[in-house]
Parts: C-alpha cells; structure tokens; sequence
C-alpha cells in the first residue's frame, strides 16, 4: 500500500479489473497524477470470483471492437508488465439447438468480418472434433472463434495494476471511502477513514457498490446487485488442457477448462436479485451460500451437452454478487448531475471481457474531455433518474441477467419492472389494440392488433402475422393520414436574455431566426461529432422550445445546461410532463386538421418548418409543421390534460379519411424508406454531420463560433472519407436485422446502422457508412458488380444509393 497523500488530480474508487485499467491506460497518456482507492485488497470484490472469458464478437459493432481489443491487449500484457496473465487464445465454441439460434451465430459471424474477427461456421462433426466430450445428438450447427480466449482475472488485474504502478499511480488499499465533496456543481475531495483527498476528476468504479457510492455525491448510478453461479469439477482424466470454451445459450450454460477440471457457469433465465443491505459490510472475497435449487436447471443442461458429468464429482459450487443493469449494457461516462464525476460500473458479469477496452475509452474520455470513440450505447446519460429507484432496479434484474443468453429477436421487448411512464393516452391506445414496447421507462405503442391478430408479438427471424398490422399502419401515413403518440419526446423550454447566445454557442445551424420557425440542428463536441440532433423552434425573441428524442432526454438536458455560462441570464427547463404530442402525418393531414381546428393549414399560411399556437378541439397547442416520415404532417404539443378528448376528437373526425393510430415499427419503417437519420444508430458521437449526410444542417460561417466548427472546417478542407448510404434488398422477402457487412467487390466496406422493412418501396432497407470518399463511391455505384449486404453469413444482393428510396427530391412533405 502507498503511503496516503491527501491530493491527487483523479482519484479511482475500486481496484477491480475496471479501476485498475483505468489506471493502466491513464499510465499509458502519460497521466499519473491518480490514487487508487479500494477498501480492501485489489480483487476483493467481484473480479476475484470471475470466469475470465474473453469473447471477441458482441451484438454491435462498437462493443466487439472493444472486445477485440481486450484479447489483443491481455495476449501482450504479461510481456509489458512482467506480470504473467494466464491469457491464452483457446477458442470459442457456440453451439446451437435450433435454427433461430443459429441465424443469430451466423449474423455474429458476419459482424465479425467488420473487425476481422476469423469464424469458422461449423456442422455438428466439426464442433464434436473442437469438442470431444459434446453430446450433439440435438445439435444442429455452430460457430468456432479460435482467437477467443480466456485470462486469469486476478492475474491479470494483478499486471494492469503492475503496469500502472510502474508508471508511478498509487494505490491505497485497506482504505474505505465514506464520503464525496461536491463544490459549485464539481467533485472536490474523496473522503476515506485515513483522511481526505483533493481531487479534480472521481471515477467510480465499485462494482456492486456504485450506486451506494454515487448517492455520496449525489448521483444516480442504476446497478443492482445479483447472485452469480458456477460450478468446478473434480479432476477429469485426459482432459484436453487447449479445449475451447464452450457457450450452449439454450442451455444457459458456458463451460471453461481449468487446470484439468471443468468450470460450468450459467446466465440463467430467472435470476436471483441480492439487495447489497444484506451484505456484511467490509466484506471481502465473498462467498455467498450455495443454491442447488436454483443452479439445478443450467445443471441439468450441462449434463445433457457433457455426459462425462454424470461420473464426476463437484469440487466447488461459487456463487458470488454481481452488478447488473436495466439493459444489460455497462456504464461509462460522466454523470449528468456532477461535473467531473466519472463511472465506470454495471458490467452484467462480463467484467474481464470489458475491462481492457472500457479501460480504454475511460481514461481517454477524461484525458480529452469527451469520448474519443461512440460510446453512445453505453453512457450513463441514457438513463433516467428514476432507473435508480430499487424496486424497479430489483425487478428488472430477475430477467436482465437471462437476457445476455436468450435468443436477441428483432423487437424482443423486456417484461420486467413495467409499466413505470405511461403517457396520458395509454389507455385510449391501449383500446384500440396497442401493442406496447419500452424505451427508457415509457410504455410506447410499437404496432396495433386489427381483427383477427392477437394484442402481442410472435417473435423470429421471418415476416408473421403481425407484420401485417404494421403494414398497414405503414401504408396509412403514406397513403391516408395515421396518428403516433410521440408524448415520450424530450422538451426542454429555454429562456432568458441570452438564451439565443448559450442556443448559438452549441448548435450547429443557425438559431437566430424569426418567431414561428423552427430549426433542425445538431450539437457536436469538439471533434464535429453528433453528440444529439434536435429540433428548436423560437417562440419569442427570448423564448425557445428544445424538442429531441426520449433517450436522450438527460443527456441534452444537462449538456445545454452546464452549456450557461454563470453569468448568462438563461435558464433551461424540463416541460417533458407538461405536453403530450400527437404526430398527424399523412396526405390527408391537412384536411383532417381542418376539421378540427379553424387555423388555416394551407401552405402559404402555414410552411414547412414553422410553428403557429392554434386552437384545436377544445384545446389549444402548439402545432409545428414537421416529419419524421416523409409525408405531410404536423406535431401538435398540446398540455397534458388535453390530450386524451384531443386524440378521440381526431380519430372520430377522421374516420372516412381513412386515419388510423401508428406505432413506432411504422415510423422506423417509414422513416428508413425516406432516409431520416436516427441517433444512436446512424448519427452517433463518432460520426459528423457531413458523414451522415446532414450538411445542410450547419451553418459553417454563422457569426457565432459553435462547438465543433474547427473539426468540421478542417474535414471540410481534408474531405470526407466515409458516408452515410442507402440500401435495398432485391430479394424482396428477406429481412435485415441490423450491423450487417456491406459488401462491395468481396471486400467489407461498412456495415448496416438502419433496418427495417419498406412495405411502400417493397423491400427492406438500411442505412449504413461506406469507408470511401464519395469520388470513390460515385466509381462502386457505376460499376456493374454492384453492392451486397452479408445477412447470417449469406451474401444477398443489394441496391445502394446516396439518396433515399422513398420520394428523395422531399416533395411530399411540401405538399
């Protein structure tokens, strides 16, 4: 242990595998101004007791580059800190007992090729071979990834720790935080019961522990813990020391070698939530009681795919806790509430595999001020305060943690700790056959059941009944008028003196534009990417309302926040509550509005892009003439108590028009077939606006310098050197589900962002970035060997276009 010092520049909170990468990889920037805190010895909390695998392919593509990098870095850490790791690249063996899991295998296979990942895609014989003690008797395929492999965790934590070391980090062990100082909206000093430190950056990285530890500096950190089991033979005579992990997900069942025995762990599909009140406190290398009953189904799969296990006794039975959280994906990033306080937890048991890349994109994240890298899916802002709350954390991990072995089905919706936000319309939705889904707590109707079709999803890789509800939600806003309820939407109203100034100063575009008009912008951090897009619409000369997407409802909210200076006369606040939203888009838009509203809706009195206060129904709202589907169509933000007579009114008033509510599979669908971006698919932190085709968004010479206009003017003057395309399968029936390789002259060139089905253009379609400058892509689309697009390891081919399928010159919304 390092003699206590009370000052540093960042102090980690955790010596697990995720805190000592941190320190690892700060060492590694040259960054070694950093203590290390932990209560007890490094390992002692988690990480000791885990498995160790280190699997490359992930279900997205930023995850299995992270992962990628995690088996290239623990294969040269011994060599770099002295310090022997155990990493050794046995191989990865996925088997599959059905056909749906092994489409899943094969669509991991063909993510693999993004990142040059090698898989092999193998018959049962094959898998016996890499295997030989599977029983394959209900085996029907699999996959083999031979640079997969698996590390000793303390080991291995041991020489991330050695390599910080080294670089002059210090440790301080068998020290306790009990408290956060937080000054002027920063951290300020970690308190330990050996004294105080002062500090500028805290990372909290304390596994089952950072939710406790977030709350002392007021901070919400949505991570539950759960009971976590495995079990390791006796000694197996002639056991292959180089077999393979095996992964049997219908089993719920991964199985390593280890030192001539087998270690058998599970993700079971109810897990065991463990409320960490029940903790001994200073617990360390914990051991939490053996649970036969409830290890007996993952075990009864394990002597079915091994048979050798029937004859051979169990030398340990390890059940530990784990942190999970509510969707499965860790936590990185700076916490909205705090500046400055950084997390790093939730790995849903998978610590060793994230560990080295998380690590990673941790320190240069705080080295550099904002993620180097999209890390959208995992940033702590994508949650809501309320996702802190321990009945719905407690809930919501009983499934989440079976979640990581279940078959992922295109829109597969999680059951658990629902419903918790529901918009004042639930109901009326709810009887008229809404189908809900669930998006950041809210109840969001996904499609509507007709006659004949039952209220709930038949789930699979291949077109069902169901889908015919959609298309006809699909094809009423292309041909008719359909309603969404987009209440989820986050609102923001933004005021004061300089509330135009602080607008100017992060958005791209120009927001100095008359009343009544309404602005689609993005904001960018420094390095041009699309931190979010929204749309703001000037109410008055001081006056702004902010809309974005319901995701990103933290996120914005508190990156426009800090954006006021503390002298600036502004002030930003959430209305998300206050109005709903009913979306009215469709041809027929105009002359159901009409009916019910004497505004004039023409498109001299009412252009695209403007928004007008209106009387409508008995209500009145603000109603701004915009799309997310490529048709005519206004959104109508009306009070909250309005919302519900409004909603009736139009549907009764626009029965012959042929209007009918829509779900949100019908305006993805819609929205795919016209091109409109989504973030955190297709625009991310790591992409620009002028990769993703949203030029036309930035006002490059606006008066008012702007977050990210020196990164965009250099691109400007580089060139672009990948752009956002749009595809269509010619095979009209096949489904895309997303990441899939983009395949030009038997090379990948990127990989899909987008899908959905385009039932007007009568095919799927994606979106998805080409790694080559548009002079060069101008060549591919000349060429006649033209695009594919790799689905489950089978080459379809593909239609690609720089301009979206569906009405690409944008009359129809003008109409």
């Amino acid at each position: 242990m390092t003699a206590f010092q009370n000052q540093a520049r960042i102090v980690i909170i955790g010596g697990g595998v995720i805190g000592t990468s941190i320190a690892y990889h700060l060492a590694e920037l040259n960054i070694n101004d950093v203590v290390l805190v932990e209560r007890g010895d490094l390992t002692c909390g988690t990480t000791w007791h885990a498995a160790g695998l280190v699997p490359q392919l992930r279900k997205s593509n930023v995850m299995t580059q992270l992962s990628k990098y995690a088996a290239d870095l623990y294969s040269r850490l011994g060599d770099l800190t002295s310090q022997p790791t155990g990493f050794r690249r046995n191989g990865f063996v996925h088997v599959a007992t059905n056909e749906d899991r092994l489409l899943d295998l094969r669509r991991m296979a063909s993510i693999g090729k993004n990142f040059d990942v090698e898989v092999e895609i193998c018959s049962p014989d094959r898998l016996k071979k890499l295997w030989p003690l599977l029983n394959i008797d209900d085996v029907i395929g699999g996959v083999y990834v031979p640079q997969d492999g698996q590390t000793n965790p303390v080991d291995t934590t041991m020489a991330l720790a050695a390599g910080a070391r080294k670089a002059g980090i210090r440790f301080l062990t068998g020290t306790t935080v009990v408290g956060i100082d937080v000054q002027n909206g920063r951290v300020a000093a970690v308190r330990t019961d050996k004294g105080n430190i002062s500090c500028d950056v805290v990372v909290n990285c304390a596994g089952v522990w950072s939710r406790h530890v977030g709350h002392m500096a007021g901070v919400e950190v949505p991570v539950y813990a759960a009971e976590h089991m495995y079990v390791t033979t006796e000694e197996i005579l002639g056991l292959p020391s180089d077999l393979p992990i095996l992964r049997d997900p219908d089993s719920y069942i991964y199985v390593k070698e280890e030192a001539g025995k087998l270690l058998i762990g599970s993700f079971e599909p109810v897990a065991k939530p463990l409320p960490i009140s029940t903790l001994p406190a200073n617990s360390q290398f914990l051991e939490l009681p053996e649970d036969w009953d409830h290890f007996e189904l993952p075990m009864r799969g394990a002597l079915h795919r091994i048979p050798v296990l029937e004859n051979c006794g169990i030398r340990h039975f390890m059940n530990g806790p784990e942190s999970f959280t509510p969707d499965n994906r860790y936590i990185l990033g700076e916490a909205p509430e705090v500046a400055n306080f950084f997390v790093a937890t939730g790995f849903n048991s998978q610590g060793i595999l994230c560990g080295a890349g998380a690590g990673k994109a941790m320190a240069e994240w705080i080295s550099e001020g904002a993620p180097t890298m999209d890390l959208a899916e995992v940033d702590i802002q994508r949650f809501s305060p309320f996702q802190s709350n321990r009945r719905y954390l407690q809930h919501r991990t009983v499934e989440s943690m079976g979640l990581l072995y279940k078959n992922p089905y295109p829109f597969k919706q999680v059951e658990t700790a629902r419903p918790a936000r529901q918009s004042p319309l639930h109901h009326a939705l709810e009887r008229r056959g809404a189908v809900f889904g669930e998006l950041c707590g809210w109840e969001r109707a996904n499609w509507f059941a007709t006659a004949g079709h039952a209220p709930h999803y038949e789930l699979g890789y291949k077109r069902t009944g169901w889908h015919d509800c959609w298309e006809a939600e699909h094809r009423a806003a292309r041909e008719a008028v359909a309603i969404f309820d987009l209440s989820g939407f986050a609102k923001f109203r933004i005021t004061g003196r300089d509330a135009l100034a602080v607008l100017e100063r992060i958005c791209a575009n120009r927001i100095d534009v008359p009343a009544g008009r309404t602005v689609y912008t993005a904001i960018l951090n420094s390095r041009g990417g699309i931190e979010s897009d929204l749309t703001v619409t000037r109410l008055d000369p001081t006056d702004f309302l902010v809309v974005s997407a319901a995701g990103s409802q933290q996120k914005d909210f508190h990156w426009i926040r800090r954006a006021i200076k503390p002298e600036e006369h502004a002030w930003i606040t959430d209305i998300t509550s206050a109005y709903s939203v009913l979306s009215v888009m469709g041809p027929q838009a105009r002359a159901l509005l009409e009916r019910v509203s004497p505004a004039d809706f023409s498109n001299e009195a009412f252009p695209f892009a403007t928004m007008q206060t209106v009387d409508i129904g008995y209500a009145r709202a603000w109603a701004v003439r915009l799309t997310f589907v490529g048709e005519l169509g206004w959104e109508i933000y009306v009070p909250t108590e309005f919302a519900v007579p409004l909603y009736e009114t139009l549907m009764i008033e626009g029965a012959d028009l042929g209007v009918r509510p829509a779900g949100f599979h019908a305006l993805d669908s819609l929205r795919c077939e016209k091109g409109y971006r989504h973030w955190g698919d297709d625009i991310t932190p790591g992409d620009t606006p002028y990769e993703a085709g949203l030029g036309f968004a930035v006002a490059l010479d606006k008066e008012t310098p702007f977050t990210g206009q020196e990164a965009l003017r250099r691109q400007k003057v580089e060139g672009v050197r990948r752009h956002l395309m749009h595809f269509r399968l010619t095979a009209g029936e096949q489904l895309l589900y997303g990441g899939e390789p983009i395949i030009f002259a038997g090379q990948c060139v990127g990989y899909l962002t987008s899908v959905s089905y385009g039932f007007t253009v009568g095919a799927a379609v994606g979106m998805g970035y080409v790694n080559r400058s548009l002079p060069e892509i101008r060549e591919m689309l000349a060429r006649e060997d033209g695009f594919g697009l790799e689905i489950a390891a089978t080459l379809f081919a593909a239609e690609a276009s720089l301009r979206p399928y569906y009405d690409p010159l944008g009359v129809r919304t003008k109409l």
